[in-house]
């Protein structure tokens, strides 16, 4: 008897522009509605993987919608079409040999194709990364409505009504003494209620965290997410040695490589995992075990993906025993529409992981459609 391997018949990609509840007020710029990249790989015997790729801006790592596109169009679809999707760490060693970084573009691939093998092999996504830990996942929202009476607002009213308990904010806009002093209100505003994390996305300096140490601590701020530029490794470990608010690493992590040097140089309390950033599900897996190793906590960290990114996260983040932080996987909730049929929910402040076969979520075609940028997709045959 003769078995047919199952072979990558055809790889779609296409944009998506979906608006956004609210504006959104990053360290850069501020927008009011999100762009995906959405991509279909399907398989010879008919299973058709989907994924998608997101950034919070090419100013943040350097890949936007349109490379990850063209990425994915012109150099990773031939490397793959007529391969073995069983084989995904030996497909994803070789976009590494011949494509250079891009880590959201293959994060983008990597997706599509663990989605299409849960799906063949009728089991979720989190079993092919070795089994869940937790069940559902404790979200914390950010605030960024651009003013400390918007954010206290915001805040009380989430956890008035049950929708989140703890929240992180966004800074960068103003100078960092006043974005000090405006999350310092922020946190006396809740306390008692709630807490928050800060977000400076790297864009305060060595000095002025320190002069500003003590206030955060008696505050109450949870953590200082990237508040140093990328490179400045030996500042947060300054940060991290003052033993005052634990220091989080998001923009100076994304590879295993990262990972081991903020380990050895102990210029971190705590990692902000993101998929996409890293190259995908595996690659976080993989880092959030040197976090472990090196007695370093965990956050789910969020490029704000719309439902199937999230279902994705989702299933990296729940396989693993150490995030100690929770995470940020307010995506879907984010977002005006969903381009899924059944969006993911928050209940109770926390994400409950997908029990469907692969991501566990089913693409809503109609909204494709609605959402879809007015340009022609590419489709690549073999």
């Amino acid at each position: 008897m003769i078995v047919s391997v199952i072979r990558i018949k055809r790889i779609h990609t296409k944009i998506l522009d979906i608006p956004i509840k609210r504006p959104h007020q990053f360290s850069t710029e501020k927008v009011s509605a999100k762009s995906f990249v959405l991509i279909k790989v399907e398989l010879s015997n008919g299973v058709v993987g989907i994924g998608e790729g997101t950034t919070p801006g090419i100013w943040w790592n350097g890949e936007s919608v349109e490379t990850m596109k063209l990425v994915i169009d012109r150099y990773a679809a031939p490397l793959l079409l007529g391969e073995n999707p069983v084989f995904i760490e030996k497909l994803m060693q070789k976009l590494n040999r011949q494509i250079r970084a891009n880590h959201f573009a293959k994060a983008t691939v990597e997706m599509a194709l663990y989605d299409a093998l849960g799906k063949m092999y009728g089991v979720p996504v989190h079993q092919l990364l070795g089994g869940l830990h937790l069940e559902k996942i404790p979200v914390r929202w950010a605030l960024a409505s651009g003013t400390p009476e918007g954010d206290i607002e915001e805040a009380i009213s989430h956890v008035d009504a049950g929708h989140y308990d703890n929240f992180k904010t966004k800074s960068g806009k103003e100078s960092p003494d006043d974005d000090a002093l405006r999350n310092i209100r922020i946190a006396e505003g809740i306390r008692g209620r709630s807490s928050i994390g800060i977000d400076p996305n790297g864009s305060w300096d060595k000095v002025t965290v320190m002069k500003w140490m003590d206030a955060f601590f008696e505050s109450g701020i949870d953590f200082l997410e990237q508040p140093l530029p990328p490179e400045d490794i030996r500042g947060l470990a300054q940060l991290a040695a003052m033993k005052k608010v634990p220091i989080m690493a998001d923009e100076s992590l994304a590879t295993v490589q990262d990972a081991m040097r903020l380990a050895e140089e102990k210029a971190a309390d705590i990692f902000s995992l993101k998929i996409h950033k890293s190259g995908g599900m595996k690659n976080t897996v993989r880092i959030a075990g040197i976090a472990q190793a090196a007695g370093i906590s965990c956050f789910g960290g969020t490029s704000l993906e719309s439902s199937i990114g999230t279902a994705a996260c989702v299933h990296a983040y729940a396989s693993i025993s150490n995030l100690d932080y929770g995470s940020e996987l307010f995506g879907p909730g984010w977002l005006a529409d969903d381009p899924v049929k059944n969006p993911l929910t928050i209940k109770d402040g926390s994400i409950l992981v997908p029990a469907g076969a692969g991501l566990g979520v089913e693409l809503d075609e109609k909204k494709v459609r609605k959402y879809e940028r007015k340009e022609e997709g590419v489709e690549i045959f073999q």
